[in-house]
């Protein structure tokens, strides 16, 4: 009886250092679990502090890259905006110049000074005896009082003869009573006239050529400085 006791007593104590072996190694389980979980949350909560400013960095960096891109861009556009403009003007004024280059070509007066702001325009002549010819945009015609039908006259003392002088002083600025008219004539047809003056005592000669404006009188059309009086 005792020996069976014995037995009974070793058995349950067996159980009972087994039953706490087991407690113990799940409670070491657990501490072990518990701390490598803390371990790990610490260790992605690092890693995840120190990678946001770097991503931060990269987004920043990204941001200034594509700002520097979008000026680049502009700087780029604005440059051959600039550079199509500079060509368009230039082209422009070439056209220009060609197109006035070919109009003097047809008119005969690639050696003609430009009209500068009072009309006056001034032409080298190929005329023998004409050094330069000279027309004025501004002349208008001297005035007249004669009415009805017009008869051109070559008389001097007539009406019509007096505005042709009158027409002739205009054109040259040379004052009536300083002027000496060595010459009036038609000039093939009624309505043109042409004439010869110097200054009184003076060697230098104009050609006027005149053209009659009904209403308002003959007007200078043309002036010559001649090279000698060839009415003298």
């Amino acid at each position: 009886m005792s020996y069976k006791k014995s037995r009974l007593d070793r058995r349950s104590k067996k159980k009972s250092n087994m039953i706490l072996n087991l407690l113990i190694g799940v409670v070491i389980l657990l501490i072990v679990v518990v701390g490598a979980s803390i371990f790990l949350t610490d260790d992605s909560t690092e890693k995840a502090s120190a990678d946001k400013p770097k991503q931060e960095d990269t987004k920043e960096n990204d941001k200034e890259d594509t700002s520097k891109n979008d000026k680049d861009k502009e700087d780029v556009n604005d440059l051959e905006t600039e550079e199509l403009d500079e060509s368009k003007d230039e082209e422009k004024a070439s056209g220009s110049e060609d197109e006035e280059k070919n109009d003097q070509k047809e008119n005969g007066d690639l050696n003609t000074t430009p009209e500068d702001e009072s009309g006056i325009k001034e032409q080298d002549s190929t005329e023998p005896n004409v050094e330069k010819s000279i027309v004025n945009s501004n002349w208008k015609p001297v005035g007249t009082k004669q009415s009805g039908e017009h008869t051109s006259l070559y008389e001097e003392g007539t009406q019509d003869w007096n505005e042709k002088v009158k027409a002739l002083s205009y054109a040259t600025g040379i004052p009536e009573d300083n002027m000496t008219v060595w010459y009036i004539a038609g000039n093939g047809s009624p309505d043109k006239s042409i004439g010869t003056v110097t200054t009184k005592g003076g060697s230098q000669a104009y050609r006027v050529y005149l053209q009659w404006i009904d209403g308002q009188g003959w007007k200078p059309t043309k002036l010559q400085k001649l090279k000698e009086n060839d009415k003298d």
